[in-house]
Order: C-alpha cells, then sequence, then structure tokens
C-alpha cells in the first residue's frame, strides 16, 4: 500500500455539507466533450460539491454534463477548495489566467498543459504523459527531470506511465498500480478528477500520490474481474471499491 493514503484527511463524524472539498472542473470544448464527464464522474464521490463550467458554450458539453445529476453547471466562478483546469479543452480559448489568479490549488491536465506558462505553476499539480512532460519541459521524462522541473517551477508533477512518478521537488514516489487496459482514452481524465478531489483538503503530494495509488488499484481491481475490457466509465465507478479496500489493508 501506498504510505502516503494513510496521510488522506478523511471527513469527520460531525462535518457537514460543503466541508470536505468543494471542487471547480474547467474544459469540455466542441472536440472533446467527454473528457470533463470522466473527471466529475471521478470526483464526486470524494468531494462534498462539484462546479463545473465549460470551455466553451458547445451544446455537447452542457448535455453531456446534464447526465451527471451532482454537477453544478456555474456560469461565474464559485468559492471552491481546488479547480481542475484542462480536461478536453481541446481548442477553446479559455485561458489558465482566468482560474490561477482566483484559486490557490489548482490541477492542470491535459490540453490545459498546452495553455500555461511556466512562471505560474507554484502549488499546483500537473498530470502530464511522458509527451506532455517532454513538450512542457523541454527534456526527457526521467524520474531526475521530473523532480528537477518540479522543484524549479515549486509545483508537483504526477508524470504518468507503466510506472508513475510522483514528486514535489524535494520527496518522490513511485507507483506500480495499473495495467494496459488503462490506456483507454478518458482514464487520465479519471486520475485528474479524483487527483483534483483529494487535493480539495490535502496537500498536493498525498493528493497525487493517493489518486495515481487508486486510479491504477481501481484498474488492478477490474483487470482480475474482467481482463483489459473496461473502459473509463468502468475505471470511475471501481473508485470507491478500490478506496474501501485500500484504507481496509492500512
Amino acid at each position: 500500500m501506498n504510505p502516503l493514503l494513510r496521510k488522506l484527511n478523511l471527513p469527520k463524524k460531525d462535518s457537514h455539507k460543503a466541508e470536505n472539498g468543494k471542487l471547480l472542473v474547467v474544459g469540455g470544448g466542441r472536440e472533446y466533450h467527454g473528457a470533463p464527464f470522466f473527471s466529475i464522474n471521478a470526483a464526486k464521490r470524494f468531494c462534498d460539491l462539484v462546479y463545473f463550467m465549460p470551455g466553451s458554450p458547445a451544446p455537447n458539453i452542457l448535455h453531456s454534463i446534464r447526465n451527471i445529476p451532482e454537477a453544478i453547471i456555474s456560469s461565474g466562478f464559485p468559492d471552491a477548495d481546488c479547480a481542475l483546469y484542462g480536461p478536453g479543452l481541446g481548442s477553446s480559448k479559455f485561458p489558465f489566467s482566468k482560474v490561477s489568479e482566483r484559486y490557490e490549488k489548482i490541477v492542470i491536465d491535459g490540453d490545459g498543459l498546452r495553455k500555461i506558462r511556466r512562471n505560474s505553476l507554484e502549488g499546483c499539480i500537473l498530470t502530464p504523459h511522458e509527451k506532455e512532460f517532454e513538450d512542457l519541459s523541454g527534456a526527457p521524462a526521467t524520474p531526475k527531470e521530473v523532480k528537477r522541473f518540479a522543484a524549479e517551477n515549486s509545483c508537483t508533477i504526477l508524470k504518468k506511465g507503466k510506472v508513475d512518478i510522483i514528486t514535489d521537488g524535494k520527496k518522490m514516489v513511485k507507483n506500480r498500480k495499473g495495467n494496459a487496459g488503462m490506456t483507454k482514452g478518458g482514464t487520465g481524465d479519471v486520475l485528474s478528477g479524483l487527483t483534483a478531489a483529494l487535493f480539495c483538503m490535502n496537500s498536493p503530494l498525498v493528493a497525487a500520490a493517493s489518486a495515481a495509488f487508486l486510479t491504477g488499484y481501481a484498474g488492478d481491481l477490474l483487470f482480475k474481474k474482467q481482463k483489459y475490457a473496461y473502459c473509463a466509465s468502468d475505471l470511475a465507478e471501481a473508485l470507491p471499491l478500490a478506496f474501501k479496500k485500500a484504507l481496509e489493508k492500512q
């Protein structure tokens, strides 16, 4: 088990609605209307409220999100503990500055990684795969370079791969959970949604490492049940069981 799971802040018995995390998801565009759907589905069981702001006003985005009754479609910037920026933005012009000037805790994923400036990453969690990291940093996605980039930019990196590398520039955690069934489209959006939900009430390293472990563990549970025949929606739905089993083993 990942030792950082023990540091996760869990809801207190006497807590009330909105005290256990409020998340804003900014994403979706004409090309990729399903991406924020996966992120919200992953996040909705791990924080109290999930707001959604579309990257562009394409009707197909809102139609998808309206199938998630827990999602609150927001026309303005709500009071939130964390923002997830990027899933499915595609060619949307929604600038990162609109998010970064309002929220201290931000997870940047997918298309969002192409719309940021390196001088605005302090405190953020970035979730690139190998090619995205190389494009962003100009360096190979080795553990040494990932750690260096995190240290230089005062951020936390969750570099996705066969072995995930999670580092805040000081500490490094490697996650070996997961399997090749997780190469399917949308699984990265599931990971970023869970990461952002956990980041609402936890430190960036704890949130990122725990999310990587739980998502990989969920994939492994699905693999035992049905081999590689699962998709991103299945992965999001398997997260609660992975969470329960992981806590029971602590």
